[in-house]
């Protein structure tokens, strides 16, 4: 788990200023504060490296590493079944100098090309030049865990883990890509988009390589989720392979040579991988909660059907003391969110839709004193339905369709029982709207979204929030809306979550992005994932007698709550979040509308609407300007 930067010349000798360089990699010397490399390759190519060190701590693990004097990588990630993939390598006769994955990776790509990716299972974003070939070799792991940001200019190819480093070494790019702000501004497009905040600067996609050689660039995707197929067995049967998998993706994540923590809440996700950790590795581990002491968080009552404050943490220590975890709850108070979000958004280096940010920012930093790797639950309600307020009515619609009418009001019957069933109903318009050009710019001119955004961002290009997928006919309302949440917005929380550990030197590891678990659950029945108005059936039924059955059994779906609400209606000083966006400065940047940010405001303080998460969206693009545009950061490039 590292920083990579790197620089390579597409049809000519490279021409490299190598102070400027190595001020550029300093720029991210927080992924990787362990070791430092930079590299000359030849006449073409510039290569460097900070190493947070995970496995196989030794010095002959630093990078750029290179092998057989023809195979030169940089990498940032993780391949988790290395130590098998090493097996299957010397018998075809690689001679091997350490015991880590980067190594594995390099004589994988010796042996088997492009096609090497196919054999991985982890994340990784790394380049490799072969130099007896000439080509540069990049690739993206499939679902977009680890970044990969780049330019082309002035016949360079310059990529790099964050952009502040492409930043460093050219100035000339800091150009704001209004439309990208606008996208995300209006819809919450953020880092599922090849475009980034700047405007000639791209994110390689997930699932994604990228070769250059003879000055040719070809970006090509390498893997696909699964054909649609009939899954044969019984449930039963698909329940005991679902557990295997889940417990060996765990497994192969437990390979480390330093401390390894998890974060906790009260939700199924992380008591599983908790549970199951226990199980595999009877060991002191540290687990993590965010908690806002005295600033409860209330649920949104136009959501669920009662109303009331809740508190993660008390489940999460009560699980951490039955599995004698270490256990730490840290707090965020209102005041402190402001300047948290303010340095998220540097190592963010975009704006993001999810509050989330702000509370996973400081677990991190606390979590970096005690650990370097960190478990977390990430991805599972994307791929099994647990997200059900936007799943209930395209389920609802899919057993409609297929006849099976007692079912279909039985799991609306059941879903109304915790949540509003018009919030529901107002997710899936939603939804519609989204894949019409026309039904979208009809909901934000309703909503006065269009009234809200200044000069700068009123014309724009929409973009969808998923990525381009092959033919979805025939898949299902179900698993269309989980296919474009796998593939869109979980994207975006991947980049919050690399982005933020990384920060302070701290490596996520996500079990349910094993994708093996991700293949094969894309091939099970709908009713295997959403089953009488419950998400993550079969993954609750496959944890009975691992995980205890009050954790399985709720109903209710928290995400990662914050009181965001109560936030955007303190004015008590200059740094308030109502104050930025009523700022002068904030106001005649060009991008919001006046008299609109005024009323909003005003309609969000009187209580006549909650817009905190809008709010929040138009202050992070205001603090993006800020930092990026206006210079203010402390270790401004």
């Amino acid at each position: 788990m590292c920083g990579i930067f790197g620089i390579f010349g597409i049809d000519a000798a490279l021409s490299c200023d190598v102070y400027r360089f190595s001020s550029a990699l300093s720029a991210i010397s927080h992924r990787g504060p362990d070791a430092r490399g930079v590299k000359r390759l030849g006449e073409r190519a510039m290569f460097g490296h900070v190493r947070l060190s995970i496995i196989d701590l030794s010095e002959e693990n630093n990078q750029p590493f290179s092998i057989l004097d023809r195979y030169h990588v940089i990498y940032n990630g993780e391949i988790f079944n290395y130590i098998e993939l090493r097996h299957e390598l010397e018998k075809q006769g690689a001679i091997f100098r350490t015991s880590g994955d980067t190594e594995v990776l390099l004589y994988a790509y010796a042996f088997w090309g492009e096609a090497c990716v196919s054999h991985f299972n982890g994340m990784w974003a790394f380049a490799i030049y072969d130099t007896e070939k000439d080509m540069l070799f990049c690739s993206r792991d499939r679902f977009g865990i680890k970044p990969f940001n780049y330019t082309i200019s002035k016949g360079r190819f310059i990529f790099a883990s964050e952009i502040k480093a492409i930043l460093s070494y050219q100035p000339d790019l800091v150009i704001p890509n209004y439309n990208a702000i606008s996208n995300y501004c209006r819809t919450s497009v953020g880092a599922q988009s090849e475009h980034t905040w700047f405007k000639d600067i791209y994110r390689l996609q997930p699932g994604h390589n990228l070769t250059i050689i003879d000055g040719k660039i070809n970006i090509t995707r390498y893997w696909h989720y699964p054909d649609r197929t009939s899954y044969a067995r019984n449930f039963l049967e698909a329940k005991e392979e679902y557990r295997e998998l889940f417990r060996d993706a765990i497994r192969l994540r437990l390979r480390s040579d330093v401390p390894i923590g998890l974060t906790l809440s009260s939700g199924i996700d992380s008591n599983s991988i908790a549970y199951v950790l226990h199980d595999l590795e009877r060991a002191e581990h540290h687990s993590y909660t965010s908690t806002f002491g005295e600033d409860r968080v209330m649920l949104d009552a136009s959501l669920y059907r009662d109303a009331h404050s809740v508190d993660e943490s008390e489940v999460a220590s009560i699980v951490s003391k039955e599995l004698g975890f270490k256990y730490y709850a840290v707090d965020v108070d209102l005041s402190s969110m402001l300047p948290i979000l303010s340095q998220a958004i540097w190592y963010l280096e975009c704006g993001h839709s999810s509050p989330a940010v702000v509370p996973l920012m400081r677990l991190m930093q606390r979590a970096s004193s005690q650990v370097r790797v960190m478990l977390e639950g990430q991805g599972a309600d994307e791929l099994l339905g647990g997200y059900i307020v936007n799943v209930i009515f395209p389920t609802f619609l899919d057993l409609i369709i297929e006849g099976k009418f007692s079912e279909a009001f039985r799991a609306i019957r059941c879903y109304s029982e915790t949540y509003q069933i018009s919030y529901a109903a107002k997710m899936f318009l939603r939804e519609l709207s989204n894949n019409i050009t026309f039904l979208t710019r009809v909901y934000q001119w309703k909503h006065g979204i269009s009234r809200l955004f200044g000069p700068l961002l009123q014309d724009y290009q929409r973009e969808t929030d998923y990525m381009d997928l092959r033919d979805e006919e025939g898949l299902g309302f179900l698993n269309r809306t989980l296919l474009r949440q796998h593939s869109g917005g979980l994207i975006n929380l991947l980049h919050y979550g690399d982005a933020l550990s990384m920060a302070h030197g701290v490596e996520n590891r996500l079990p349910f992005m094993d994708y093996r678990l991700v293949e094969f659950v894309w091939r099970l029945p709908p009713d295997f994932k959403v089953n009488s108005g419950i998400g993550k059936y079969i993954h609750r039924e496959a944890m009975r007698g691992i995980v205890p059955d009050h954790i399985l059994d709720q109903k209710r779906k928290y995400g990662y709550v914050t009181p965001i609400s109560q936030w955007f209606k303190k004015k008590d000083d200059q740094y308030s979040p109502v104050n930025i966006l009523m700022s002068r400065r904030c106001l005649d940047r060009g991008i919001f509308d006046k008299k609109g940010v005024k009323n909003l405001l005003s309609q969000h303080i009187s209580g006549k609407q909650d817009y905190s998460l809008l709010l929040f969206r138009f202050l992070s693009t205001e603090l993006w300007f800020r930092q990026f545009i206006d210079g203010e950061h402390e270790n401004h490039y």
